[in-house]
């Protein structure tokens, strides 16, 4: 019964992403890609790569520390401290939105600096109180929710078109998804206090999310990091050879939230449960890859007809380093469950450091496609040395678990 509800609760969480994902890619972004051209559009989507950069690991971390935290505060009957983190986060993030809007614009828009930050505060918020649905496993109120941001998106393209403001596509759709969580949740009515917990749940939270931020800025340094050496048109080329293989990519990875919301009511994993996970993860990569070349050709001549000829030079590549990136997402939560926070640390900072490294270095070697050939190398790095702390843990584990044994048998 437990397998068909995860299968089932998988199944929808992929629909739920699926939704939104397909509205702002397919049809929102393109169509201001088309609208505003190269050169506009690749500054469109460094500054979307910016807030995301930011929103994102806020408020998933406090997603899931507040998961992973759950029962214990609901044993000691507390509640408290996750409000004030979340206002801290608000603040935080909407400093350094602001001061990378002003950089990457190159001048000062009260008007620009003001959505993008609207922008960022909504998706950090929603991104955390998205977990009242992961803790009671209710899926079906995640895949409404995620409708309801899809139709948000929809109509912010309308008013786009309308007034020439792009951001109004994430301001709505954000902003209605919101609504529908505080409807549904909570959360906000939370004491606005800290604890006795507050100091382990800020430790917990300033770990996962220095390792989520380095993970994601990974996602994303791409385009923060081609803009200023290249210039907005060469960004374009670039998103657009991404495109699909992260829109396969995002499907899948909703699986993980599922998985970890699972896991947290697990002692343990079997070793063999854990493998079947790689062997399942890796076929359907496999197949992710191949789809993705085949359809990429006239999806992004559809789609990007004036630059798609540049990015299908890419496409091999980039699709390839998203596949591993998929990979490694699905086992990261069986990391982040059964193993000290701390390896979350350590597997981010290497792997910044590899990215960084393949990345430049090639780049001055190739160029462009040096770029991406970095970045595949990178993730591959990733995904090995995951694998090898997840077994090593697992040994070690079951040594000390046999010695206890042992020694209850003299």
């Amino acid at each position: 019964m437990l397998k068909k509800k995860f299968i089932f609760d998988s199944i929808l969480n992929i629909i739920a992403t699926a939704i939104p994902l397909l509205i702002i890619q397919l049809v929102a972004l393109p169509f201001v890609g088309t609208r505003l051209g190269d050169t506009q559009y690749g500054l469109i989507v460094t500054l979307i790569s910016l807030f995301t950069l930011l929103s994102l690991p806020f408020g998933n971390v406090l997603n899931n520390i507040r998961l992973l935290l759950d029962n214990e505060y609901e044993q000691k009957k507390i509640t408290g401290d996750f409000n004030v983190l979340l206002a801290a986060s608000i603040i935080i993030s909407a400093f350094i939105v602001m001061v990378g809007t002003i950089y990457y614009e190159g001048t000062f828009s009260i008007i620009s600096v003001i959505l993008i930050i609207t922008i960022s505060c909504l998706n950090l918020i929603r991104e955390y109180l998205l977990v009242s649905f992961r803790i009671e496993l209710n899926y079906k109120a995640i895949l409404v929710n995620n409708i309801i941001l899809g139709i948000g998106y929809m109509t912010g393209t309308l008013v786009f078109y309308l007034t020439g403001y792009w951001q109004s596509i994430f301001i709505l759709g954000s902003g209605l998804s919101l609504f529908y969580i505080i409807r549904n949740s909570n959360l906000l009515k939370e004491s606005f206090t800290t604890t006795k917990l507050f100091k382990n749940t800020l430790y917990k939270n300033l770990i996962l999310f220095c390792s989520i931020f380095l993970k994601t800025i990974l996602s994303y340094a791409d385009k923060l990091l081609l803009f200023p050496l290249l210039g907005p048109t060469v960004v374009s080329v670039y998103y657009t050879a991404t495109i699909i293989g992260k829109i396969i990519s995002m499907m899948i990875t909703p699986i993980n939230s599922v998985i970890l919301s699972y896991l947290t009511r697990m002692e343990k994993i079997g070793f063999k449960n854990f493998l079947y996970v790689i062997i399942i993860t890796s076929v359907v990569g496999v197949m992710g890859y191949f789809i993705t070349i085949l359809i990429s050709h006239p999806l992004l001549y559809f789609l990007y007809p004036s630059w798609a000829a540049e990015s299908m030079e890419l496409i091999y590549i980039t699709t390839a380093s998203a596949i591993l990136g998929v990979m490694s997402s699905v086992i990261h939560p069986f990391i982040l469950r059964f193993n000290n926070i701390n390896w979350q640390l350590f597997i981010s900072g290497t792997n910044v450091v590899i990215y960084i490294i393949c990345a430049f270095v090639f780049f001055n070697l190739y160029g462009l496609i040096g770029f991406c050939v970095g970045i595949l190398i990178a993730n591959g790095f990733k995904l090995v040395i995951m694998i090898s702390i997840f077994i090593y843990n697992y040994r070690q584990n079951s040594s000390k678990g046999l010695k206890r044994d042992i020694l209850k048998n003299v």
